[in-house]
């Protein structure tokens, strides 16, 4: 791995994915849910929440999307049917989605090339996600802690997307990490 790296991808495998859908002003929903997916639902626009190894992103007044460990969609999906007496509704979206990590001291310059969203700590920090154009393509921005990126895009688009972070990184030096 070069020091002069600038940006750092690595693709986040062994993820699974369930849109929810239901009613954020129904506390009794957004509890049930928090017990059922182990995560509490972020109820304020465009911020996500995590906890015991799942995530939850806020992708509309009434939509989240759950990310949880692969394998673990269909007892999530079973508990928040049981948990949830509310209307809902969760579809496993996983298959069709790839998630990557986006790290390194210019990974928001290369993310600021490819979207219109203004990608700076001070207007993007940590705790905060979008869904905005990525070079072209549609996908789910996040903040993380550290000061990565996690990018949520559609299956399709992973070539297009993957080929062009490459070439947006190349003058701020890129290593691709696990394979």
């Amino acid at each position: 791995m070069s020091e002069a790296a600038g940006i750092k991808i690595l693709e986040l495998r062994s993820r699974g994915c369930l849109n929810l859908r239901g009613d954020a002003d129904d506390q009794t929903f957004l509890d049930a849910v928090s017990t059922a997916a182990s995560v509490a639902l972020p109820t304020e626009p465009c911020s996500w929440n995590s906890g015991f190894g799942s995530s939850a992103y806020w992708l509309g007044p009434d939509e989240w999307l759950l990310v949880v460990p692969d394998g673990e969609q269909p007892s999530v999906e079973r508990r928040l049917r049981e948990a949830v007496s509310a209307p809902l509704s969760v579809v496993d979206v996983g298959g069709g989605f790839v998630h990557v990590n986006l790290a390194g001291v210019d990974a928001g310059s290369v993310l600021q090339k490819s979207s219109p969203y203004d990608f700076h700590p001070r207007s993007f920090p940590p705790g905060r996600c979008v869904q905005t154009v990525f070079a072209q393509a549609g996908a789910m921005v996040a903040a993380a802690e550290d000061g990565s990126f996690d990018l949520v895009f559609r299956r399709s688009y992973a070539d297009y997307l993957v080929n062009w972070i490459t070439d947006a990184a190349e003058e701020y030096g890129l290593v691709v990490l696990g394979t």
